[in-house]
């Protein structure tokens, strides 16, 4: 997902800012009006106790209300406890109650726990006073909006006398000076650039100017987006020869999760560690002792451990072994992680496994999720066996197949299922031509990819 967080003071224009961009983006494009969780919570709490704000009070409605943010026809809503309370949302007073009622953790937890699900299901647009600090730390494009606090001030004046004629300038200033002191003085988040934001004055310019100026921004970076792809799926079902050729014919990166691991076994081999003594006190020393880099060299993904390629290594039996019994370890794991992630900001990629989309890259341009009947893959399962020259029937591995599914589906830490936003291939009665044709063909429909053949 691509992600742009627009952050500035009242009265910069980023929510009018925001919108703009979402329409110039097309409807692949959401935005999130984050001020508004705020402004539903501080009405909710206006209608219920007024316009004095308790601590405790506040906690009450925050744990009692049901608060959800619905799309209709394109537009944001905020619901409370099933009301559309949208409405009521752009007066002085709820504006001034949320910018106090906001600096309260618990309104704060849930205001994050809304923002960061709709950043990771969307390529959305979200503007606010901490986006680019703390709900989206990651996001592609950091926008800080300021203007001059009487360019500031004289934009709100224009918009309350639409609603207040006897409203005063100076007023309307000093609310504003106000704020401005609060949202950059609280204690959590506060008002501030980030050190990559790219700060943006629009004292002298037009709403018009404004987008077109981060427009450009934006769409430079969008050019040079890298392409992340997770495929996830039951064994045997074809997700690894399919994210092979579709990175083949993409020309990505196919990224080999279980090479890392066996890299980091043949680290464990090189530095003489007993494996006798393997548990949690000496997997977390080791893991401190290593430095695990991945390298494409030719088209071939390279492990290094402490500087030493482990490449020509990574296949043999006693590895294979070996990396079973390291791999579970959570130190690995997110050591693991932390290389996957880090890979697919920097690369186009192709990435297959068990929890590609669910949790290493859950915000992922796309995501495939493979699947076939349990008797077809029990037979591809079976001719593997017996072109390696194994003593096995085929009542035997279809147990283990499905006893692996059980396990797949039930392990505690990066188990099995299929995301919401994934889409199924069923490769039952497909060959992998099919299979990879079904993917690109849901790929150009967002991305304008040259395929090779």
């Amino acid at each position: 997902m691509f992600k742009i967080a627009i952050d500035g003071y009242m009265g910069s224009g980023k929510s009018t800012l925001a919108k703009g961009l979402c329409e110039k983006l097309g409807s692949d494009f959401k935005m999130l009006d984050t001020g508004a969780i705020f402004r539903a919570i501080a009405y909710a709490y206006f209608v219920s106790y007024g316009d004095v704000v308790e601590e405790s009070k506040a906690k009450e409605l925050v744990s009692s209300k049901k608060i959800e943010v619905r799309f209709i026809d394109g537009v944001q809503n905020v619901f409370i406890n099933q009301e559309n309370v949208t409405p009521f949302l752009r007066t002085e007073v709820i504006s001034q109650m949320a910018s106090k009622i906001s600096v309260y953790p618990f309104v704060r937890e849930k205001y994050l726990t809304i923002a960061k699900e709709f950043a990771n299901r969307n390529n959305c647009v979200m503007e606010g006073r901490d986006i680019g600090s703390v709900v989206m730390p990651d996001a592609d494009v950091k926008i800080f909006l300021t203007a001059n606090e009487k360019t500031r001030a004289m934009r709100r004046f224009e918009e309350a006398k639409l609603r207040d004629r006897k409203v005063k300038f100076d007023d309307v200033l000093k609310d504003l000076r106000e704020r401005d002191t609060r949202d950059t003085t609280r204690a959590e988040a506060p008002l501030k650039p980030c050190n990559d934001s790219i700060i943006v004055d629009n004292s002298d310019m037009d709403l018009a100017e404004t987008i077109d100026y981060c427009y450009d921004i934006i769409k430079e970076k969008l050019d040079k987006n890298n392409v992340s792809i997770a495929i996830d799926g039951y064994v045997c079902s074809g997700k690894s020869t399919i994210a092979k050729e579709l990175a083949r014919r993409l020309k990505f990166n196919f990224f080999d999760t279980g090479a890392v691991y066996r890299g980091i076994a043949c680290a464990f081999k090189y530095l003489n560690l007993d494996e006798n003594k393997i548990d949690g006190k000496y997997i977390e020393k080791f893991s401190k002792q290593i430095f695990v880099e991945v390298k494409f060299i030719n088209n071939l993904e390279h492990v290094y451990v402490n500087g030493v390629d482990h490449t020509k290594d990574l296949r043999r039996d006693d590895i294979t072994v070996l990396s079973a019994k390291i791999s579970p370890f959570v130190v690995i794991r997110d050591k693991v992680l932390k290389i996957q992630r880090d890979f697919a900001k920097s690369h186009n990629v192709v990435m297959e496994g068990r929890d590609i989309g669910s949790e290493v890259i859950p915000d992922a341009d796309f995501k495939f999720f493979t699947t076939a009947d349990e008797t077809v893959r029990a037979k591809r399962r079976y001719q593997q066996f017996l072109e390696r020259g194994e003593d096995i029937t085929y009542e035997k591995v279809l147990e283990e197949l499905r006893d692996r599914d059980y396990k797949d589906i039930h392990r505690e830490h990066g188990a099995i299922k299929m995301m919401p936003d994934a889409h199924l291939i069923d490769t039952t009665n497909q060959t992998l031509d099919e299979s990879v044709n079904e993917c690109i063909d849901v790929i150009l429909k967002k991305k304008n990819l040259k395929i090779y053949k």
